[in-house]
């Protein structure tokens, strides 16, 4: 393994993260446990943007816990939030959609998506949702097109469940600093074995805090081969980008 900023541009900035499209952040201030201000989300996407993060999609937490975000409600403050932006990484909203009771009903109303039908969803850390299955299913038979946000972080989530979702179509988008430790030793292994065997078609930060990206930023330190594989997913988030 070798340190990550050994591998740089010529101007210092970590070389996987030029250009970066980031799918996952909860960055739209004071709608969920992210950014609680403006303020605080600036300076979380200024210093995203000097180390070459250049395209972020806001995906702002979506469940029965926060019944005021609606669609309507997070473009609102979406279109604010935006309006107030100093200049920095292109800005667009989707959502991290929680598979919960009231999920099956969003769906008959339409999600905040990715690239029009790519739909970021996650599950409890400790247990899957009752039909889950069958909530996946229903979610392609609308059209959508289901990514399992951070699957090496649910404690449930063995070798073969990660090759069955797999299995019925649906992506898989891996939370970058896994690889750091930053969700501890358990989420570190699922990520390196899932990295290893192909399984991931994304990644994304996850980020909440400054503290926390520019930590789990300096503490990244894949091997070669897993920097080649963390370019390749890093190539498909520029395909969510239409």
């Amino acid at each position: 393994m070798f340190s990550f900023f050994h591998s740089k541009q010529q101007d210092g900035r970590p070389a996987l993260l030029k250009n970066m499209t980031d799918v996952h952040t909860h960055l739209l201030p004071g709608v969920d446990d992210g950014a609680q201000s403006e303020s605080d989300a600036n300076d979380i996407l200024q210093f995203m943007h000097k180390m070459g993060v250049r395209r972020i999609y806001l995906t702002p937490h979506v469940m029965a816990d926060l019944p005021g975000n609606t669609p309507e409600a997070l473009r609102q403050r979406y279109e604010a939030f935006v309006n107030n932006n100093p200049p920095g990484p292109e800005l667009r909203l989707a959502a991290e959609y929680m598979m919960d009771a009231a999920f099956t009903h969003l769906i008959k109303k339409g999600l905040l998506t990715m690239a029009r039908q790519h739909v970021l969803v996650e599950t409890s850390y400790l247990s899957p949702p009752p039909r889950m299955k069958d909530i996946l299913y229903e979610l392609s038979l609308s059209g959508y097109q289901p990514i399992i946000a951070h699957p090496e972080r649910y404690l449930y989530m063995h070798g073969d469940d990660y090759r069955r979702l797999k299995d019925n179509g649906y992506k898989l988008q891996l939370n970058l600093f896994s690889l750091s430790g930053a969700y501890g030793q358990m989420a570190e292994r699922n990520a390196i074995l899932l990295l290893k065997q192909g399984l991931y078609d994304y990644a994304g930060s996850d980020v909440h805090r400054l503290d926390y990206y520019r930590d789990s930023l300096a503490n990244l330190s894949p091997s070669r081969s897993q920097l080649k594989e963390l370019e390749r997913l890093i190539a498909n988030n520029h395909t969510l980008w239409q």
